[in-house]
C-alpha cells in the first residue's frame, strides 16, 4: 500500500487475530507521528482472558468505511457487518464495489468454524450465515475471502452448503442426546461425530457444546 494504511479494522478479538493490531499500527506510524486507527468491537464479558480487546473505536452494524485511493478517484466503501457466532464480537466486511465478502472467521476455507460458548453460540452464528446471505444477494456479493484458507466463489453456495453442514450436524446430535439422554459431552461426541477422526473430538466438543444449548434452549431447557 505504499504506506498509506489509513485504517486497520479487526474481525475479532481471538488470539490470532486482534493482537496483531497495535504492533500493526506503530508499524503504519506517519512521519507526523499520526496512526491509523484500530477500529472494531470490544471484547464481551464472556470472551476469555486471551481474548481481551479494546478498539479505538467501536464500529456499528451497518456502518461504511469509505476510503479513497491516493492516486486516482475510485471509491472503496467497506460496509460493517456483526456476526456474532464464532465469537460475540465478530464482524464481517463487504466490498460491494468489487463483490467481495471478507468473511474473518465466520466462515472457512477447508473446515468449519468453532463455535465455542460461552463466547460462541450457534443461533446467533445461524442467524448471522442468513444475514451475510442476504447481503450477498443485495450487493451482488460473489467472492468469500475468509481469513483462513483460500478465496472461494459463489458466496451464496457456499453459506448455504455451510450452513446445511452445520443443521445436519445438529440433527446428529439431536440423536446422540435421544440415544444417551443421561450422557455428557463425551458420550455424546461419540455418536454426533462418528465421521471426523477421534483426534478431532476434543475441539469437536465445543461446537456440540454450542448445538446442545441450542437444542436445550429450543426445547425449554430440557435435553
Amino acid at each position: 500500500a505504499g504506506g498509506d494504511i489509513r485504517l486497520i479494522v479487526c474481525t475479532h478479538s481471538h488470539a490470532d487475530h486482534a493482537p496483531a493490531a497495535r504492533p500493526l499500527q506503530a508499524l503504519c506510524a506517519q512521519r507526523g507521528g499520526s496512526r491509523p486507527p484500530v477500529l472494531g468491537l470490544p471484547s464481551a464479558p464472556t470472551a476469555n482472558a486471551t481474548s481481551h480487546f479494546v478498539p479505538d473505536r467501536a464500529l456499528a452494524d451497518g456502518e461504511p468505511l469509505t476510503l479513497h485511493a491516493a492516486q486516482s478517484k475510485r471509491r472503496h466503501t467497506l460496509q460493517v457487518i456483526h456476526t456474532p457466532g464464532h465469537a460475540a464480537n465478530h464482524l464481517c466486511l463487504l466490498l460491494a464495489q468489487d463483490g467481495l465478502l471478507f468473511s474473518g472467521d465466520h466462515i472457512l476455507n477447508g473446515s468449519t468454524t468453532v463455535i465455542n460458548p460461552p463466547d460462541g453460540n450457534m443461533t446467533a452464528y445461524l442467524d448471522a450465515l442468513d444475514a451475510l446471505d442476504g447481503a450477498c444477494a443485495a450487493l451482488g456479493l460473489g467472492y468469500i475471502l475468509p481469513a483462513h484458507g483460500h478465496v472461494m466463489d459463489n458466496a451464496r453456495e457456499v453459506i448455504a452448503k455451510l450452513k446445511a453442514h452445520r443443521l445436519a450436524r445438529e440433527a446428529k446430535v439431536r440423536v446422540a442426546m435421544q440415544a444417551r439422554p443421561q450422557g455428557t459431552l463425551d458420550d455424546w461426541v461419540v455418536l454426533a461425530y462418528d465421521d471426523v477422526p477421534s483426534s478431532i473430538w476434543p475441539l469437536a466438543k465445543r461446537s456440540l457444546l454450542a448445538h446442545v444449548e441450542r437444542l436445550q434452549s429450543q426445547a425449554g431447557g430440557a435435553p
